[in-house]
């Protein structure tokens, strides 16, 4: 799938907030190889992929997307997202580039379970997706964990999971980060993957 293909298949996620992808020119390719391969992607610094984010750096509000062939290799993110832009692998579709793009609109990533593997067993209940609830519509052996593999923003699934493209109102409880102080324990609480948490439009900042 082209460049173009991706981006059609990411705007079906992000239409439902409303978003659209757009391709501004051409596709610029860059020549250093070394910036097809990169290690150490969730270091605080990273001097290789800044280097690439600089070398092209667009005027105004713009998502800036660079297609690579790995981001820590085979088993490392499909995507990245970076103050400078956004870092996509090979193996990646339209479902990856929509999710870092939402990352880039100030939404955060949920998990089915801990870093130990607990995980979240619970039913499906109002106090869990307060502003999607909508009168309870859902099966009385719906489990939460099953309903957060459906968004969008939900990461560290097995390979062979089919990925979500689902983008809630509201917060949803499940297993996220908390920044504090520099360090981010996994907690279980109301965490920002929905349209209500969204703060800014999309771009390279």
């Amino acid at each position: 799938m082209g460049i173009s293909g991706m981006i059609a298949d990411a705007n079906k996620i992000l239409w439902q907030r409303g978003l659209t992808l757009v391709q501004s020119g051409a596709v610029r390719y860059l020549d250093n190889d070394a910036w097809l391969n990169h290690t150490n992607v969730l270091a605080e610094t990273n001097a290789v992929i800044d280097a690439m984010m600089d070398s092209t750096n667009s005027m105004g509000n713009a998502v800036e997307l660079y297609f690579v062939r790995t981001l820590d290799g085979d088993n490392g993110p499909l995507g990245l997202r970076r103050p400078k832009g956004i870092a996509i692998a090979s193996e990646a579709g339209g479902r990856v580039i929509a999710h870092e793009v939402l990352h880039d609109c100030g939404l955060e990533d949920i998990y089915v379970e801990d870093d130990q593997g607990n995980p979240l067993f619970e039913p499906v209940a109002e106090q869990s997706i307060p502003a999607d609830w909508g009168g309870g519509y859902y099966n009385p052996w719906a489990l939460q964990h099953g309903l957060i593999k459906r968004l969008v923003m939900c990461s560290r699934l097995d390979p062979q999971e089919t990925r979500g493209g689902d983008l809630p109102s509201g917060n949803v409880r499940g297993w996220h980060h908390e920044w504090l102080g520099g360090e981010a324990p996994t907690i279980l609480g109301p965490a920002k993957v929905g349209q209500s948490s969204i703060v800014k439009p999309p771009g390279s900042h």
